[in-house]
């Protein structure tokens, strides 16, 4: 199982689960990106093998979320004011973009 990770400015390593990440060999949560707050984003695979994507605050509280009539997400960056973009399949199997606001 993948696990998301953080390293602090001192060398400690801190791994996280968002919420409702998978179990089986291969699912579980992935940190792509990090901004100048400490906030990370990634996607995460749940055990139906469906993705989602997930903010991590500095104090580590996990939201998780999907745009509207996603079938799968996928977080790809943040910037400091904590702005998260990715891209997202809806059901018609069409990949959009998408920009999520803090």
């Amino acid at each position: 199982m993948e696990h998301g990770f953080e390293r602090s400015p001192g060398g400690a390593f801190t791994s996280f689960d968002a919420p409702g990440a998978g179990t089986n060999g291969g699912e579980g949560t992935v940190a792509f990106a990090i901004n100048t707050a400490g906030v990370i984003t990634g996607p995460y695979t749940d055990s139906s093998g469906v993705e989602h994507s997930y903010v991590r605050a500095a104090n580590g509280t996990i939201t998780d979320f999907d745009p509207t009539g996603s079938t799968q997400t996928e977080a790809w960056g943040i910037n400091t004011p904590g702005d998260v973009v990715g891209y997202y399949t809806d059901a018609n199997t069409v990949v959009h973009g998408f920009l999520r606001t803090p």
